[in-house]
């Protein structure tokens, strides 16, 4: 892939018909666009440049003319007019539907599927131009003076969903789950020990969303609204994971709350709100608004048993407190998250 010259054929705005968009690869990254591969898009008799359906199959048809072809690429990808076996590269995919555009510097994905087949260039070329003709019917199903080595393998963005799944694991799942452990088993340790699986997994799908941003022409300069507010996001991730602690150790100590507690205890929800609400963005900035609609759902059910069972705990303990003796002033002290627990159930379990 790296040094070939590319013809990217994507549908166009108008839906019916195709752009070509020549570019030059540099490597496993998106190619960009290149104006100094002159190409052109030519209308013939017997041959148009459109999509054509036929149940329910697309078909992209493209007669495209180059000038100055073979004085670009470098190695494999140089294009060779004497070259009995010369080999090319090709992809196709994703097919959602997702690039419509009559722009030639649109924005592609990485391809479902890929592989490569090799071209007799002196059987395959011709000075004269009158006999240079498209083939159809019957002879488009028929190879000549070509072949393919290998089938086409599978690809894909794998690191998209990964880093999607990943962060909405981290701020939907892991963080509130942390937060409803710590009510219900009353367990600073096991708290901590959560929290920091999340604070991990945070770094890990940040790690992932720098990875994947550099593939890309739109995002490789890590500047656009999503990326630095996730970045911004894992830095205050850490900060609240480190003022949790500190506090905790210091509430271990002299037994009484500190102000870091209560700064951690109301900077938690507002992290994992900015965590949920930088997914959205994040659907958006890369193509998929579409998606919204599922994360958000998910997100909702999540939320939704949530504060559910932290709302039936504070008010089961509301309860208890009502049918029990309440407990002298000195026999109880506010742990590190203000729960009230009894004296010497504080311990780290």
């Amino acid at each position: 892939m790296d040094g070939s010259v590319m013809w990217i054929v994507h549908e166009s705005s108008d839906k019916n018909s195709v752009t070509v968009s020549p570019r030059l690869s540099n490597g496993h990254f998106e190619p960009s666009f290149s104006t100094s591969i002159d190409c052109a898009l030519v209308e013939g008799t017997g041959y148009h440049n459109r999509i054509d359906e036929d149940s329910n199959t697309r078909y992209y048809s493209a007669n495209i003319h180059c000038k100055n072809a073979t004085a670009l690429g470098k190695g494999d990808g140089k294009l060779d007019f004497t070259n009995a076996r010369q080999p090319f590269l090709y992809a196709w995919g994703p097919t959602d539907g997702s690039i419509s555009s009559a722009s030639k510097s649109a924005g592609i994905k990485r391809h479902d599927a890929y592989g490569n087949f090799w071209m007799d260039m002196t059987k395959a070329t011709s000075v004269e131009a009158d006999k240079a003709t498209v083939p159809s019917g019957a002879a488009l199903s028929i190879t000549n003076n070509a072949g393919a080595d290998e089938k086409a393998e599978s690809d894909g963005d794998k690191v998209g969903p990964a880093h999607a799944a990943i962060m909405l694991a981290t701020f939907a799942i892991i963080f509130p789950l942390g937060a409803v452990l710590l009510r219900f088993l009353e367990s600073v340790k096991v708290h901590g020990i959560v929290q920091g699986v999340g604070v991990l997994t945070a770094i890990v799908g940040v790690g992932l969303g720098i990875y994947l941003s550099k593939m890309y022409n739109h995002s490789k300069d890590v500047t656009s609204g999503h990326q630095v507010f996730g970045l911004i996001l894992l830095g205050l991730v850490l900060f609240q994971w480190g003022i949790g602690l500190y506090h905790h150790l210091r509430f271990r100590k002299y037994k009484r709350p500190t102000i870091y507690g209560k700064v951690h205890l109301f900077a938690g929800p507002a992290l994992v709100l900015g965590g949920i609400i930088n997914g959205f963005i994040g659907f958006n900035f890369s193509g998929e608004p579409h998606n919204n609609i599922y994360y958000g759902i998910v997100v909702a059910i999540i939320l939704v048993v949530v504060l559910g069972l932290l709302v039936w705990k504070r008010w089961s303990k509301r309860r208890e407190s009502k049918t029990h003796r309440r407990m002298e002033p000195e026999e109880t002290q506010g742990d590190s998250f203000l729960l009230n627990l009894p004296l010497g159930s504080h311990n780290m379990r």
